[in-house]
């Protein structure tokens, strides 16, 4: 079974955050998923002023499409987050959510970010943090703090050493931790957090669709780790989390 856990979809606003942010739709990740052999995707918004409206448009895509896309909601710095949280799994049904500081601009210290993150806790659902480069340093002192499942996207990024370093610190220091190898370009680095964290809490994904699963998956399997292992983070980790039979 391969799950990716880091895709977008949505229509997006004016003005678009980026090509990975805008257009992106439901027929291009699943004929990619196909061509890659991915089982399942976890889907959440791209960038929205309206979080509400962006979490509905979600649940409608797996609404259509159950058995392959899994779906996560999106928060941005607003008095009524917590409300948004709640009404995403209780009232919508996604499973987790994504919180992404740079393109929503969610600060460390804004009370809104805590007490969406309060009701996450209470929830008990993952929460994927964008660990990307500098967004590290913001991302890492608040997933410390939780209980729930926390996921480290891109954990660190690129050819960021210190950054992916300080994240494979992080889930070594907090069970609850697990990274997640999209954009991460040395390889050598994922096989370190094998044998650091142990394979159980490192998670697939790509940042899809903009970027196909293909190479994402063959990264994965040119690791100088076992089979298991392998298996483990292609997608076995990911059903484990999100309660999926595999």
């Amino acid at each position: 079974m391969i799950i990716d856990f880091h895709t977008h979809l949505g229509r997006g606003d004016d003005p678009p955050a980026g090509p990975l942010q805008y257009d992106l739709y439901p027929d291009q990740l699943l004929r990619q998923m196909d061509e890659a052999g991915v089982d399942r995707s976890v889907v959440f918004p791209v960038t929205y002023r309206d979080y509400r409206a962006a979490n509905r448009e979600i649940a409608g895509y797996v609404a259509a499409h159950p058995d392959r896309l899994i779906g996560f909601g999106r928060v941005r710095d607003t008095d009524d987050a917590a409300a948004i949280v709640t009404e995403a799994v209780e009232e919508l049904g996604l499973c987790g959510f994504k919180i992404h500081h740079g393109c929503d601009a969610i600060d460390a210290a804004s009370p809104n970010l805590w007490r969406a993150l309060a009701r996450i806790d209470e929830l008990g659902v993952p929460v994927i943090f964008d660990a990307f480069g500098a967004n590290a340093a913001k991302v890492l002192p608040v997933a410390e703090r939780l209980s729930a499942p926390v996921v480290l996207g891109h954990m660190g990024g690129l050819w960021n050493v210190g950054t992916i370093d300080r994240c494979i610190a992080c889930a070594e220091r907090n069970e609850n931790a697990y990274l997640e190898t999209s954009s991460v370009l040395l390889y050598q680095k994922i096989e370190e957090a094998v044998q650091r964290v142990g394979s159980k809490r490192i998670l697939f994904g790509t940042d899809g669709p903009p970027v196909h699963p293909a190479p994402e998956i063959a990264k994965i399997r040119i690791l100088r780790i076992p089979e298991a292992a392998k298996a483990d983070i292609l997608g076995l980790n990911a059903a484990r989390l999100l309660g999926i039979e595999a």
